[in-house]
């Protein structure tokens, strides 16, 4: 990489899960990918190598996932689309992520880097509940509120009664659909770590917890890795990211609504890591796709 090339982050949302779908709040239950979320996987990374060939650069070496299989599922399929090889290293602190991306990667490879810093929004007790069902409960300004003010937090999630249990996992008798999985079992990293998980969170929360590893890790990859990289994260983390790359306000955050699974690049100065700019890869399918994630839970 030559020192004034600019620096790209390929960001999406994970493709379609089976709650997405259902339109049911996700949050940190792990659903898995349709046949369409994989199917949006490929085409993103057709997408990207196009893009990367277009623009005579590298195929991205490394890249980004939260904890949840959906992001995961939506990784392998890019890799494999691009003929590479996913290499996952759980990441529980900063210090480990600094080392994994300064570590020479095999031709072929695609290492990723996996950090609850990056999961889905904890959407408390209102994960796995459908969402026409809680907006017809709380009403249409509290529903909004939670779903798309800076602040709005949902009511904390009983773990008790919406996690499964260790030696149960035929699910909920209590009116959710879907639980989150036990994390004792998903997160033994984390709690071996000492980290405190959250049991609901605001667009707020997910910034503070987000921040450090975009700053930290993914930014600084950038300056040993080709000048790319590739971050699979959620709705609620890819806005977050766009928040504190382009210093978003508060009040704008509100409408910025994240497309599955369609490429977004983000060209940063290699001088400073200041923002320059932002687009699409398929502009007119986010645009479209972007307008039905604002209208969720009203259909």
């Amino acid at each position: 990489m030559g020192e004034g090339d600019t620096l790209r982050l390929f960001i999406l949302r994970h493709g379609q899960s089976e709650l997405n779908h259902e339109n049911i709040f996700c949050g940190w239950i792990d659903a898995h990918l349709t046949k369409k979320g994989r199917d949006q996987a490929r085409v993103s990374a057709r997408l990207i190598k196009a893009y990367c060939e277009n623009a005579n650069i590298a195929i991205p070496q490394v890249g980004f996932t939260s904890r949840l299989v959906r992001t995961q599922e939506t990784m392998e399929s890019i890799a494999d689309e691009l003929n590479m090889i996913p290499d996952f290293h759980i990441v529980t602190n900063l210090t480990d992520g600094v080392e994994l991306i300064q570590k020479t990667i095999e031709k072929g490879k695609l290492r990723v880097l996996q950090t609850w810093r990056l999961n889905e929004r904890h959407y408390g007790s209102w994960q796995g509940r459908r969402k026409p069902d809680v907006l017809k409960e709380c009403g249409k300004d509290n529903y909004m509120f939670v779903r798309r003010d800076y602040l709005g937090r949902p009511p904390d999630a009983d773990l008790d009664r919406e996690m499964i249990d260790e030696h149960d996992d035929k699910g909920s008798l209590t009116g959710y659909y879907f639980k989150e999985p036990n994390r004792k079992q998903m997160y033994k990293a984390e709690e071996a770590a000492g980290i405190q998980l959250p049991s609901s969170e605001s667009l707020f929360d997910v910034v503070q917890r987000s921040k450090p590893f975009l700053d930290k890790v993914i930014i600084e990859s950038l300056k040993s890795n080709g000048g790319c990289a590739i971050v699979v994260g959620h709705g609620s983390t890819v806005r977050s990211i766009l928040k504190v790359i382009q210093n978003i306000s508060d009040e704008e955050i509100k409408d910025l609504n994240i497309p599955n699974g369609i490429p977004l690049v983000i060209e940063l100065n290699p001088a400073n890591k200041k923002f320059i700019r932002q687009f699409y890869l398929d502009p007119e399918s986010a645009k479209i796709s972007a307008e039905l994630v604002r209208n969720e839970g009203f259909a």
